[in-house]
């Protein structure tokens, strides 16, 4: 939404920032708290209708939010008479009225307007929740065939509603065997059918369109559309119905507002700033209305333009825009035109804010100082202060930094001078120290929240098949270099652009697979960065080797098969799942192998795995097992347990489920297994009551080994554990029966507090007044009674403590040989080894962070464990991928196993 600094006047953003961001951000009031915080449109339309003329409009995917643009004012392919596109100045108000928002922006430079109507749903996203979970909670163990009812009544829905739009008014029969199949009829659905499109129910047993507020039904069909194609992009390919296509809109309306024209970067460079986050530079392009991939060109015109619209050079705003300009600059480390304008900017008397704070801080423990009443002489005493009190080479390069910002932004260019040579001569002592370089993996730099995707590729780098492979690209054998047709894909050819497209992928990871071969990090390098808690100034410090990866293979990675767009914006929004990126590279080095590799590739060979699924019992009788290819295995961690063990998990995924609709019962082993064995830990979870998303942060214990002989269906069935798990819990029972109700410990806590009552109760009946008083009162034996209790309480609280003990050490004793058992895997073609752990480090789901460790082997140095933190590699000890505490908000969420038969030749990163 437009950000306004002044009531008259919004900030000018250009054309192309308008229609990625701000149309993107606009959000109605009423339904903003129902959607996560950093939500943002997908515009998309069904293939069946247009946008034409002065006019466009699309729904939101995700929310169904509708959006209707008019321009006026403009020629009519509304081009900018600036080659850049237009500069607009406006207002998206979220303020519903009767169900609509509004908003308008113009053009300063051609006078082109554009007004714009956001619509809510008129499906309210309840009754749609309420529809999900009904129809995928009864298959939580297969998604697939939940997903399949979903589809089957939504599109159904969408048929019938379509109809009656059409003006075929027929009644619903709900007795009729057709619909009852398709619909269920059950509450959820009769309840979208009454309540979201106003159908009435007669005769007990037809439900009847509305007749009135066509509108309203026209709307919902489109919502029901887009719901089920939404949808059916999670079923297999063959299943998909080709008349619910879903046409991306953000980039067509780019071309239709003419906001496409600007110039765009060449190269991405990762972020190094102070903070260490995207925040600062969202706020700045955000501030100076550019979107990220404009060039150095188009941002310093941006800048210019908003201090031709406010010429002031000092007060508030004049150093927002330069804070905004100084940020990107950071940033774009290569840009001289940037570099020159933040040059010429400096020398007018402005300095980054957020830089004068944090160098205020670190030399006088104040951000808030006014560095202009500090003179130069008291500086330097205060910085040589501080440099002789810290030994780490690191902190004082970082001091000599924070001097040179300080000096500039008081202008003393003998200060400046000075802080120059103190870095020279820091950098000059460090290299002479250096005899020895430990070589380490060189980092991936995070082009803006892909710290789950720079997981993934570093993952996919240590997995030896596929790196060697990827780096044998352009000899003309392994991968389809001349775009020969006849691969297939799920039955279909694949199309010419689909061909190129994959082999485009496989040249750019290529060229990412050399640069981490090639480069390396020093270890004197990491060290400074680990020192520095890993994130480098971004001026004055040494920065890492870093390898950026290239923005296409990103959104190649990022984009969902079929539909061309991002399934993410680049800023703020949510993390999408490491499995569905690993599932896009899979299918994208498949579409890429010679039409004659066969009809099961390689890497499939190398990742995916079959599982046999029978279903007994009911009407299910007579059913031939089904087989489904997996590429991971998605585990659930148990609700009611801060712990569980990644073999319990196992456990429970094979065990036979009940199907909820019926009496039948589903069953799956395991057919054959993958060289490569990803599984995915199912931390997010819907919270029924709240109506949100939430994330599971108990512990799990990861095991070095692991085996899935048990679950094929020809093994042992069982690792001869459960004996012992139920010793455990019967152990457990009897600890827990000790415990008190409430809070108040357990009864060895109050035997021990009556056995101190009654210690006091004997000494104050030995008190000569307590026994007078207690002459008088015949048969009051105070003094034996508390004698007598006191004994007998002892006696209670040792045989007790004597049991406590006794469970205590045997339930140790059970864990330890629970955990001998686990960690003893027969060594045969289903024992896998551990590999690599993803970790997401966050409370919700929607937040985080991630990382990962990936085990690396030396043929002299053995095995080492090393951590991927986007452009920070280090070497961690191995108690920190095994750890065994629980709590916390850093878990793991995606592990890779590897077959220990070969394992050598399989990953590794060396």
């Amino acid at each position: 939404m437009g950000v306004v600094d002044s009531p008259t006047q919004s900030i000018g953003v250009l054309g192309a920032y308008f229609v990625k961001t701000q149309l993107s951000e606009w959000v109605p009031a009423d339904i903003g708290r129902q959607l996560p915080s950093q939500h943002r449109h997908i515009w998309v339309r069904l293939s069946d209708t247009n946008n034409n003329g002065d006019n466009w409009q699309a729904t939101c995917r995700d929310c169904l939010c509708h959006c209707r643009l008019t321009v006026a004012g403009s020629g009519s392919e509304h081009q900018c008479v600036d080659q850049d596109g237009h500069h607009f100045h406006g207002t998206l108000s979220p303020t519903t009225n009767n169900g609509e928002c509004t908003g308008s922006t113009r053009c300063c430079k051609c006078g082109l307007s554009v007004t714009g109507v956001l619509r809510v749903p008129v499906l309210q996203p309840e009754l749609v929740q309420a529809l999900e979970r009904a129809r995928l909670s009864p298959h939580s163990h297969h998604p697939t065939q939940g997903m399949r009812e979903l589809v089957s009544t939504v599109s159904t829905l969408f048929k019938i509603t379509k109809n009656a739009c059409n003006g075929d008014m027929r009644p619903i029969k709900t007795d009729s065997e057709k619909p009852r199949k398709l619909l269920k009829f059950d509450q959820p659905c009769i309840r979208l059918l009454e309540e979201g499109l106003g159908f009435q129910l007669r005769l007990g047993n037809e439900y009847h369109p509305p007749v009135a507020e066509g509108w309203r039904l026209e709307r919902a069909r489109d919502e029901l559309g887009l719901m089920a194609a939404r949808m059916q992009r999670k079923l297999p390919e063959s299943e998909r119905l080709l008349g619910l296509l879903l046409e991306y809109e953000g980039e067509r309306l780019g071309r239709w507002l003419g906001a496409n024209a600007y110039e765009r970067r060449q190269q991405q460079m990762g972020l190094a700033i102070m903070s260490g986050s995207g925040t600062a530079l969202d706020e700045a392009y955000r501030r100076l209305g550019v979107p990220e991939d404009a060039s150095d060109a188009v941002v310093a015109w941006a800048y210019r333009r908003q201090v031709e619209e406010d010429p002031e050079t000092v007060g508030p705003l004049a150093q927002r825009r330069y804070d905004c300009l100084s940020t990107i600059g950071a940033v774009r480390t290569s840009s001289e035109k940037l570099i020159a304008l933040v040059d010429s900017e400096r020398d007018r008397g402005l300095v980054a804010s957020a830089a004068v704070r944090a160098a205020c801080a670190a030399l006088f423990g104040d951000s808030h100082l006014d560095i202009g009443a500090v003179d130069s002489d008291t500086l330097r005493e205060v910085f040589l202060t501080r440099l002789g009190d810290t030994h780490r080479t690191q902190a004082k390069m970082e001091l000599a930094a924070h001097l040179a910002i300080l000096a500039c932004a008081k202008s003393d260019r003998q200060l400046e001078d000075y802080a120059a040579e103190v870095k020279l001569g820091i950098e000059t002592q460090v290299v002479e120290k250096v005899n020895t370089w430990v070589q380490l993996p060189v980092g991936l730099a995070n082009i803006g929240n892909t710290c789950y995707l720079n997981c993934m590729l570093q993952c996919l780098f240590s997995i030896v098949p596929i790196r060697e492979a990827v780096l044998r690209f352009g000899d003309g054998a392994t991968w389809n270099e001349s775009c020969e047709l006849g691969r297939r894909d799920s039955g279909r050819v694949l199309a010419e652009e689909e061909v190129g497209r994959a082999l485009k992928f496989v040249a750019l990871l290529r060229a990412l697979f050399e640069s981490l071969v090639n480069r390396r990090v020093e270890a004197w390098s990491a060290t400074l960065a680990k020192e520095s808690g890993g994130y480098p100034l971004a001026v004055g410090s040494p920065m890492l080797p870093v390898v950026t990866p290239d923005r296409e293979l990103a959104d190649m990675l990022l984009t969902a098969p079929n539909d061309g767009q991002p399934v993410q914006a680049r800023a703020g929004l949510q993390q999408q799942d490491v499995d569905e990126c690993m599932a896009q590279c899979v299918s994208l080095l498949g579409h890429a192998l010679p039409p004659n590799a066969g009809n099961t590739s390689w890497i499939e060979q190398l990742l995916a795995g079959h599982l046999e699924i029978t279903t007994s019992g009911g009407a299910s009788q007579g059913e031939p097992p089904r087989r489904e290819t997996f590429v991971n295995l998605s585990l659930n961690l148990p609700m009611d347990s801060q712990s569980a063990d990644i073999n319990e998990c196992l456990d429970r995924f094979f065990e036979p489920t009940e199907v909820a609709s019926d009496s039948r019962v589903r069953s799956s082993r395991v057919v054959d297994a993958p060289p490569v064995l990803c599984i995915q830990v199912q931390r997010v979870q819907f919270d029924m009551e709240k109506m949100m998303a939430f994330k599971i942060n108990s512990h799990l214990r990861v095991r070095n080994q692991i085996s899935l002989t048990r679950f094929t269906g020809s093994g042992t069935g069982s690792l001869g554990v459960e004996e012992l798990k139920g010793r455990l819990a019967s152990v457990d029972r009897r600890l827990e029966t000790l415990a008190l109700p409430g809070d108040g410990g357990d009864v060895m806590d109050a035997l021990e507090r009556v056995q101190t009552f009654m210690g006091g109760v004997g000494k104050w009946a030995r008190l000569d007044a307590a026994r007078e008083l207690l002459a008088d009162l015949p048969g009051a034996d105070v003094l034996g009674t508390a004698e007598t209790v006191s004994t007998l309480v002892g006696s209670l609280s040792a045989t007790l403590g004597d049991a406590k003990k006794r469970w205590a050490k045997e339930r140790e004793e059970t864990v330890e040989e629970i955990d001998r058992v686990y960690d003893s895997v027969d060594i045969d073609s289903m024992a896998y080894t551990l590999h690599a752990v993803f970790i997401h480090s966050g409370m919700t789901p929607e937040f985080g962070h991630y990382w990962i460790y990936i085990r690396d082997c030396h043929e002299e140095h053995g095995e080492r464990w090393l951590k991927f933190n986007d452009s920070h590699v280090t070497v961690v000890e191995r108690d920190e991928v095994f750890r065994s505490n629980v709590g916390g908000f850093a878990n793991p969420y995606y592990l890779v196993y590897a077959r220990t038969l070969g394992l050598d030749s399989t990953v590794g990163i060396n």
